[in-house]
């Protein structure tokens, strides 16, 4: 770690008055006598089995990388409506809800539409296409089927490849349940909004199977918002020997929500409930069939994952309408079809000798897009301050990408002395793009990438309950295929973008794991960087021409020594500048970079004033952050309170959210526009109220 950046992370150099005053008073909370707190948090035991750090089980103690962990039980008690609630309970978080079931979220690096920096995953298989950015995909995910979330931060390229610069996210769903159940819950709220769902699990001696029906739908508390979602997961288990298993798994999706797009500063301060869009939305049916085989040997295991992606997506996104000229308003339709196909193996195997581990596999992907795009003409009502309609123009892009990926990767672990474990790997990404352009306007032919991506790190155990760990790694991003063909501001020549990072951190459990306390420190470069350029006022082009570091600490705290009440704490510092970055003359090198917060707490205070009742205080602040690379604008968003209760009776549950409880006026994205000197938000939601009750049958006492 440099010197400058150590400098840089005391919490003395806060610049908010009120930030200041809210971590002093959880300062405060920190010395209460550790006796009267228990917390209910995002626990990090140091023997807890996960599968995303090494792609294979291991325990948390032994990953040289930052891992957190929402629990299956913590996802049954916060009942989040998308991944996004919940994720933000975890330190380095950088999430924007974008209305309904639509997210933003990325790890360590500040949110943006076009850069694909977090890799989701879904049981250890991608939910898009190599290539693709996936931070946004949350909407593809059934909420009621996740058992828990991995999330391990980092660049991860060299075990996963592409777009895992910030870290992963791995959404592990649910298993057959050991004995019969049948679930039936619903859900109603504020807004008109309604979620049911319907499930049912059991184990025989040989097949056990897990179906999930969940449907969702919502006005929503803004103009031309309202979500209708419909998802089913079918899961079946088989057992044909005492080491083998098949799972064979159907997940199924269809999405509509329409798109109110952000507003203006005037006008969000006028009516933060309004939209400019009465017609932008988008739609999308999803298929994704998975079949496994899995082998287990006395000391190594083999695994075989067949996985396919079929995705029909069309819509008018609300950021596509935009201004073409004085009075002329523009946007574009796109109808895309997607088919993918994923082939993994791999092998491990466990050796006495210096008690080492060998990971090794091959991931290949082939896959097929076909978008084509229209322009439209948009018609601007200023006296209703909307775009009315629109009329559909020509075609005006068609384009083919057909993607092949070949990815070996290789991992050594090996305990050299007691408590000391060492782990080394790499992996190399071999990617072709072959591109069809049907219009012949574009660019046409093959295009070719590959990258080799290394890492190293070490575990110590200090004792039975401190545990530290110190690790570099690299990460690369190749370009989407919006960035190279068929976005509007698309440029062919872009390279990948380049990552290393070193981290260090201490992970510990006290007191029969009734204290826990994470601390990781890291520091991240990314070169050539995909920014924009300005061709004109109207018109940018993406390129390779910024730099910038990732530097900061992340804290988790969870005490839970009694049963009635608890305290959990994710504390993120994060110092997000442009080393390099000059466009159409203007030199941003050493500003930091938008939507970049220095500061955020995710606090939560849970008490149990009876048995099976459990009620949850959640706070969440952030400092001020830029809205432009010149950072001449800020926004300064309020703190969030959210109160949830929820009780069981026997076969009964019943639950109740206030979410936004002081009923704040803010946004969730805010985004400065030099050309047309204007900022825009995007609205967050209001004081919502959600109630709702479930009945299992076949439910553990």
């Amino acid at each position: 770690m440099h010197d400058s950046f150590l400098a840089k992370i005391s919490i003395y150099n806060l610049r908010e008055d009120e930030m200041k005053g809210q971590l002093i008073i959880v300062a405060t909370l920190l010395f209460i006598p550790a006796g009267q707190i228990l917390a209910e948090g995002v626990k990090q035991e140091l023997d807890e089995v996960v599968v995303t750090a090494s792609r294979v089980e291991e325990k948390v103690k032994e990953a040289p990388v930052t891992i957190n962990v929402i629990s299956e039980q913590e996802m049954e008690k916060v009942k989040p409506r998308n991944v996004e609630e919940v994720l933000r309970r975890i330190p380095g978080i950088n999430s924007s809800n974008l209305g309904g079931e639509s997210s933003l979220t990325s790890i360590r690096i500040p949110t943006h539409f076009t850069n694909p920096y977090t890799l989701v995953l879904v049981d250890g298989i991608p939910t898009s296409s190599y290539g693709s950015g996936s931070s946004g995909s949350f909407s593809e995910i059934n909420n009621d089927n996740i058992a828990s979330i991995e999330v391990v931060k980092g660049p991860g390229s060299a075990l996963y490849g592409s777009n895992a610069i910030g870290g992963i996210i791995n959404v592990i769903t649910k298993n057959p349940s050991a004995e019969p159940q049948i679930k039936l819950w619903t859900e109603l709220g504020s807004y008109y909004q309604w979620h049911s769902g319907l499930s049912g699990s059991a184990s025989g001696d040989e097949v056990s199977f897990n179906v999930d029906l969940n449907y969702i739908n919502s006005d929503n508390w803004r103009d031309h918002s309202a979500v209708d979602k419909k998802a089913g997961n079918v899961k079946v288990q088989y057992v044909p020997s005492e080491q083998s298993l098949v799972t064979f798994k159907l997940d199924y999706i269809d999405f509509d929500n329409e798109s109110s797009g952000s507003l203006r500063e005037d006008d969000f301060n006028a009516d933060w409930r309004q939209s400019y869009n009465t017609f932008t939305y988008s739609e999308l049916q999803k298929i994704s069939p998975l079949l496994s085989y899995t082998y287990f040997f006395d000391e190594a295991e083999f695994k075989t994952t067949l996985a396919l992606r079929n995705l029909d997506q069309e819509g008018i996104p609300s950021y596509s309408i935009r201004p073409q000229g004085p009075k002329i308003y523009v946007g574009s339709y796109t109808k895309t079809e997607k088919n993918d196909i994923d082939l993994q193996f791999l092998y491990s195997r466990d050796f006495d000798f210096l008690t080492s581990k060998i990971i090794a596999g091959v991931d290949f992907e082939n896959g097929d897009s076909e978008s084509d795009t229209h322009g439209l003409s948009v018609n601007w009502d200023r006296s209703a301050n909307q775009y009315t309609g629109y009329s559909k123009g020509a075609l005006s892009k068609s384009y083919d990408v057909t993607t092949k990926v070949g990815a070996p990767y290789l991992q050594f672990q090996l305990t050299p002395v007691n408590n000391f474990k060492l782990t080394a790997g790499g992996r190399y990404d071999s990617l072709k793009y072959e591109v069809d352009d049907k219009l012949g306007t574009g660019d046409s032919g093959d295009m070719d990438f590959s990258h080799f991506s290394p890492k190293i790190g070490a575990t110590y155990d200090v004792t039975s309950s401190v545990n530290t760990y110190i690790s570099y790694s690299e990460g690369f991003v190749v370009p989407t295929t919006s960035q190279l063909f068929t976005s509007s501001w698309a440029n062919s020549d872009l390279e990948p973008e380049q990552a290393d990072n070193y981290e260090i951190g201490v992970r510990s459990s006290f007191r029969q794991q009734k204290v826990g306390l994470d601390v990781a420190l890291y520091s991240m470069n990314i070169t050539d960087k995909i920014v924009t350029k300005n061709i004109n006022s109207y018109v940018k082009e993406y390129i390779n021409a910024g730099e910038t570091s990732q530097q900061g600490v992340e804290i988790t705290v969870d005490l839970k020594p009694v049963d009635y009440a608890g305290l959990a704490l994710a504390y993120t510092y994060a110092n997000n500048e442009y080393d390099k970055y000059i466009t159409d003359g203007i030199d941003y090198s050493g500003n930091t970079m938008e939507r970049a917060p220095m500061h955020r707490l995710n606090a939560r205070l849970a008490i149990v004033p009876m048995e099976d009742l459990w009620i949850e205080l959640e706070m969440d602040t952030i400092s001020s952050q830029y809205s432009d690379p010149a950072n001449r604008h800020k926004y300064s968003r309020p703190t969030l309170l959210n109160l949830r209760a929820n009780y069981d009776l026997q076969e009964w549950s019943f639950w109740a959210h206030i979410m936004n409880l002081t009923d704040q006026e803010y946004a969730t994205y805010v985004s400065y526009s030099s050309s047309d000197d204007v900022t825009t938000y995007l609205p967050g939601s209001p004081l919502t109220l959600m109630a709702g009750i479930s009945y299992t049958w076949g439910k553990s006492k």
